[in-house]
């Protein structure tokens, strides 16, 4: 399956979802940016890098409305990114996923929170594969046209780890992978195995975000493919922040997505008219 643009743009905005559901009282108000979508389920994890004891929401569970129905995991990257940056020890541990071949290794913090993944806010509450796996369950096989993952920043990690999961443990054959400024998730056995179980995954990267290029490839981290270099260059306000923005990636894919307000280079007034002699 190519890249596709408006494919993208449209997991993007579903990303977008996720950290406006982030910011209401009751996340499952949130009106998601294509509405003949449906809400399911709403994904709760533990972030360590936040100041909240306890679950929070991450994402959700989509479906849409007719048959060959097309099912979409969004999650969001973390709220606090100089935290996460700055908290961060990039230590590997076998990677815990269904399938995953011996020395294979993923990053401990994104693999712990995956691990915390819920479809409510305790730890009791089923967790994410099971709510999916459900979800699919409930729908004849032959009515699920496509199951799309996708995440920004944090979260582009987190939709890695997932989709691997889910195509690990034959839940879903060959889910459909957009990530948006992803970090490395794993080292290079981990990466290989990704490759070859969901070919159909993009990782979109701007080239002068700094969070694709973490964790540093010196400690061993291998990015998993297939790249999709973009490049905001002069579009936008030179900072860590404005480079990472998901509106950022989004303006990049499609112009008419606004910048963040703090993001936009603001234009130059037209010269002054010469005087008058």
């Amino acid at each position: 399956m190519p890249f596709n643009i408006s494919l993208a743009v449209k997991l993007g905005r579903f990303v977008q979802d996720a950290y406006t559901m982030n910011g209401l009282a009751d996340p499952t108000k949130v009106i998601l940016s294509d509405v003949t979508y449906s809400l399911v389920n709403v994904i709760y994890g533990d972030d360590q890098w936040d100041s909240i004891d306890g679950y929070v929401p991450f994402g959700f569970i989509a479906q849409s409305a007719a048959a060959p129905y097309t099912v979409v995991v969004s999650i969001r990257g973390t709220e606090n990114l100089w935290d996460w940056m700055a908290d961060a020890v990039f230590v590997r541990e076998p990677c815990p996923v269904s399938g995953a071949p011996a020395g294979a290794e993923t990053e401990v913090g994104f693999t712990t929170l995956f691990g915390t993944f819920r479809v409510g806010p305790t730890q009791a509450s089923a967790t994410l594969k099971t709510a999916i796996q459900g979800l699919l369950a409930s729908i004849d096989s032959g009515n699920v046209a496509q199951v799309c993952v996708c995440g920004h920043s944090l979260g582009g990690a987190l939709a890695t780890v997932v989709a691997s999961d889910l195509a690990g443990s034959q839940i879903v054959g060959s889910p459909t992978v957009y990530t948006f400024a992803s970090p490395a998730v794993g080292e290079k056995t981990f990466a290989t195995w990704y490759d070859a179980l969901v070919p159909n995954s993009y990782r979109i990267y701007n080239l002068p975000d700094i969070v694709p290029t973490l964790p540093p490839a010196i400690l061993g981290y291998t990015q998993v493919d297939e790249p999709y270099p973009i490049n905001s260059g002069s579009a936008t306000q030179n900072s860590v922040l404005c480079h990472h923005s998901l509106a950022t990636y989004l303006h990049s894919l499609d112009p008419t997505f606004p910048l963040d307000p703090a993001c936009a280079v603001l234009a130059l007034p037209p010269p002054a008219a010469p005087a008058s002699a």
